[in-house]
């Protein structure tokens, strides 16, 4: 019942994957049992115009996520109500109000990697803001398929460089998995070199939480045939170099994760793998390439639009509200 409503309001929102029955439907049916979702929806008169899903936890509530870390670790981005883009602002403002009126009261709202800030009013606001990247792929169309051709001057010369590095050792390829089998094989691969990546920099890597890849293998699983799901191998020559796993809705790409073999010093696999990706996405037709939020030198150097999300928590007025928000101003400040 849920999936067919959810899929009408779907084809009338044109949103994005992260708000998509894909990413949606498979997070409520890997939840464990003990993990209450709930559906909220909003009117105009008797006219639902968009949905969500909340949780509460503790006497905070989440949109579209759970408040519990390792559950969360799938890390929604471009998230909000399934509704047209024209309504989206004014639709979770009146959330916010709907929040602060809430009857039996929550001490906070999360919103976690909403496109634009909620209007607080009275509430108390903490709120991270995260740069995106993303490519025009028409750039790549009009070049002819040669990204570099598509990029600044300075990110070219470093581009083909690194190119140049690794066609010394053999043709470079990309290929996609054309098969269920075949994409568990590439997610294999990938969780292997991201793994070993991202212990060797002695940093916390995706697949720390369980959940992380039970959501994931569920997700390729339900939506591969569907074509939402793309892996992607990197090889110079028989090598592989780099594995990608990215998203499809409406025409954009969405680089959600890699693993690359980046033990070698000198060479680029992170570079050359995305730029062969963002060829292989252009010459499909697709209209744009995600990089998501999250800022370094890689997205940067490829990226022609630049936009934010943000990571926003609404609470009552109370003085230790206020006291934790003016902390948290306090230290980004600082930080930066």
């Amino acid at each position: 019942m849920l999936e067919r409503e959810w899929r009408a309001q779907e084809r009338l929102a044109g949103r994005g994957f992260f708000l998509s029955w894909a990413w949606i439907g498979t997070w409520l049916a890997t939840l464990p049992s003990d993990v209450e979702p709930f559906l909220l929806r909003a009117k105009r008169g008797v006219a639902t115009v968009g949905i969500a899903v909340a949780r509460s936890a503790g006497r905070a509530l989440y949109l579209n996520a759970t408040g519990d870390r390792d559950l969360d670790t799938i890390y929604i981005e471009h998230n909000g109500f399934l509704c047209e883009v024209s309504a989206e602002r004014a639709l979770m403002n009146a959330f916010a109000a709907w929040f602060a009126q809430a009857q039996p009261p929550f001490d906070a709202l999360h919103l976690p990697g909403i496109a634009a800030c909620v209007r607080r009013g009275r509430l108390v606001e903490d709120v991270q803001e995260v740069p995106g990247f993303a490519m025009d792929l028409a750039r790549v169309t009009k070049a002819g398929g040669d990204v570099a051709a598509a990029l600044g001057s300075k990110s070219r010369q470093q581009l083909r460089r690194a190119q140049r590095a690794y066609e010394a050792r053999g043709p470079l390829q990309v290929s996609e998995a054309a098969s269920l089998g075949e994409a568990f094989t590439y997610f294999e691969a990938l969780k292997t070199l991201h793994v070993a990546s991202w212990q060797r920099r002695r940093r916390r890597h995706a697949f720390v939480s369980p959940h992380f890849e039970r959501f994931h293998r569920a997700l390729i699983e339900r939506e591969f045939a569907n074509g939402t799901v793309q892996l992607l191998r990197i090889t110079v020559g028989d090598a592989p170099i780099g594995y990608l796993y990215n998203f499809r809705s409406n025409g954009i790409v969405y680089a959600y994760q890699s693993g690359f073999d980046d033990g070698h010093r000198g060479l680029s696999p992170g570079v050359v793998s995305h730029a062969l990706a963002l060829a292989h996405n252009a010459q499909r037709g697709e209209r744009l390439y995600d990089f998501l939020a999250g800022a370094n030198r890689l997205k940067e150097n490829f990226a022609s639009n630049r936009y934010r999300l943000y990571w926003q928590v609404l609470r009552r007025p109370r003085l230790d509200h206020r006291l934790r928000a003016a902390a948290h101003q306090i230290k980004r400040k600082f930080a930066r």
